[in-house]
């Protein structure tokens, strides 16, 4: 699975999740979000499981993360509402510590040098 992660001419962060399937672009008003999401990994990494919220301007993100050993079982779900619910975007598994390396690297690239 590779993972990038961008921040666009409106300052919104795009993760975009390639694997073989059609791409999975999430995204978030907040450009922070990146270090929400390596804090939820090092959290998964400590307890076997972590999650944050990507808030965007129709809804939210959720991503849940669950360790086992050394897999990793990676959910992001979608909800616009509290009468829709959350949908499904990206269910993935992974090895863990793959994943939680790319996130780290994608999101210190996003750091201002100096």
């Amino acid at each position: 699975m590779k993972i990038s992660l961008r921040v666009d001419e409106l300052d919104r962060l795009i993760c975009t999740v390639e694997d073989g399937a059609a791409p999975v672009t999430v995204t978030a008003s907040d450009p922070d979000a990146a270090a929400h999401l390596v804090a939820a990994i090092d959290e998964a990494a400590a307890t076997g499981a972590g999650e944050c919220f990507w808030e965007e301007g129709g809804g939210e993100y959720r991503w849940m993360l669950r360790r086992e050993g050394d897999r990793l079982r990676l959910v992001v779900l979608w909800c616009s509402g509290t009468l829709t619910g959350w949908d499904t975007v990206l269910w993935r598994e992974c090895d863990f510590e793959a994943f939680r390396q790319q996130v780290k690297a994608e999101a210190a690239r996003l750091q201002p040098v100096g």
